[in-house]
């Protein structure tokens, strides 16, 4: 057979039904040895669906907004300086008259997920007393159990732990008239199903985490004062700058144990570690990042870190941070122009639920803060807040940008025109 009859055998062998219905795949349908595959294998293959699902996303790029001069920054920030009402119902410490250093404290603490319980409290009772007094928690004692009469019982002042929410008590002096394990949740609760962040557990689970001793803040619901110890700056000094402080838990509550106080160009201006004055219950390392061999070396006061802030903050110079009212107390600073990360970029289910500091970096700067294991950094806390606020500033600068390059020119009235 010649060459021509071998190729009009073959085009008639591929032509052929035996060979392949489908031409497109005869050859994908064998093996190198010339065996045919499966065919329903093969079938399976050409009906499988394409993958079409989105890859996910890559984390934002950490971006840092293009800094300003102080001047225009303290201009641009003029509309969103909290006034005395705002400043009041967020917590802030106002002074009582102008000659004092006494502050008043209005502590409007957001809601706090709690199981359900069978048992309620009659707000119309005769011995509910709301906010009450130091030797009352306003939670009512329902008549059940009568007071001691003992001297020290009379002395005893009831804090609510603000880990665990149990009551416990204490003498004026800081002494714990129990010594009783806290056992709490460290995380916070989300999801449909109310979980612990912190274990995943669900809400009202046994805490995952052990203390020697329930911790207060040193507040209490409603109006607290006056108190003692507040400073204010009484001349102007101008000038931009953003804080943020990390407190430990003493015997009477929260208090100040480091700081770190940046400029408007992100230049470190202040930082210190701070000894507080009551003995330390907890150091509260894993928010505060603080620890025990840390304030065995500090050697500032409170009133060390007053004055030394004084120094560069005047009566006219603006303060920024994140839930700015926490660290004015801890500095016990009586301040009036104040711009809070928290009122610039609100909760979406309102006030007093506010976001986190955490949650507004990575989502707004793709920023990772407050991940470490060693707690938190007063300095890039700090930096943070700043952040935000010329985020804020610059988007409020092209948005005006954007509205006046979309209005129409107006053109002078001319008469003639118009009567024509």
């Amino acid at each position: 057979m010649g060459v021509n009859s071998y190729m009009t055998a073959d085009r008639n062998i591929w032509k052929s039904s035996k060979f392949c219905a489908d031409c497109r795949l005869s050859v994908g349908n064998m093996t190198e040895t010339g065996a045919p595959l499966d065919s329903a294998g093969a079938a399976a293959r050409r009906r499988r669906p394409r993958d079409r699902r989105r890859p996910p996303p890559s984390p934002p790029t950490p971006s840092t907004p293009q800094r300003i001069s102080t001047e225009q920054l303290a201009e641009a920030l003029r509309p969103h300086l909290l006034s005395p009402k705002r400043m009041w119902a967020m917590g802030y410490p106002l002074e009582i008259d102008s000659t004092s250093s006494k502050a008043v404290v209005y502590i409007n603490p957001p809601p706090r997920p709690r199981p359900l319980q069978l048992t309620t409290w009659d707000v119309n009772a005769p011995e509910f007393v709301p906010g009450g007094s130091q030797s009352d928690s306003g939670r009512g004692s329902l008549g059940s159990t009568p007071r001691s009469d003992s001297d020290e019982e009379a002395d005893a002042v009831e804090h609510l732990c603000v880990r665990c929410d149990k009551m416990f008590r204490m003498t004026r002096e800081g002494e714990y008239l129990v010594e009783e394990t806290c056992s709490y949740h460290w995380g916070r609760v989300c999801g449909s199903d109310s979980r612990y962040t912190c274990c995943n557990m669900p809400l009202g689970s046994k805490g995952c985490s052990a203390a020697r001793f329930h911790v207060w803040s040193g507040t209490r619901p409603g109006m607290n004062g006056p108190l003692e110890g507040y400073v204010r700056a009484r001349s102007p000094r101008g000038g931009v700058y953003a804080l943020d402080a990390e407190m430990c838990y003493t015997t009477a509550g929260l208090e100040l144990a480091s700081i770190a106080v940046i400029a408007a160009d992100g230049r470190l201006v202040y930082k210190s570690l701070v000894k507080p004055s009551s003995p330390v219950v907890d150091h509260n390392t894993r928010f505060s990042g603080i620890r025990p061999r840390d304030l065995a070396r500090a050697t500032k006061t409170l009133r060390d870190v007053q004055n030394d802030i004084l120094g560069f903050v005047g009566n006219d110079t603006i303060l920024i941070g994140h839930a700015l009212d926490n660290d004015l107390r801890a500095l016990k600073l009586l301040h009036s122009a104040v711009v809070d990360t928290c009122a610039l970029y609100p909760h979406s289910r309102g006030f007093p639920l506010r976001r986190s500091l955490r949650a507004l970096s990575e989502e707004l700067l793709g920023r990772s803060v407050q991940r470490g294991s060693a707690g938190h950094s007063p300095l890039e806390d700090a930096r943070a807040a700043m952040d935000l606020v010329l985020l804020k500033v610059h988007e409020e600068r092209a948005s005006r940008a954007r509205l006046s390059n979309q209005l129409p020119i107006l053109q002078p009235y001319d008469p003639l025109v118009s009567s024509a």
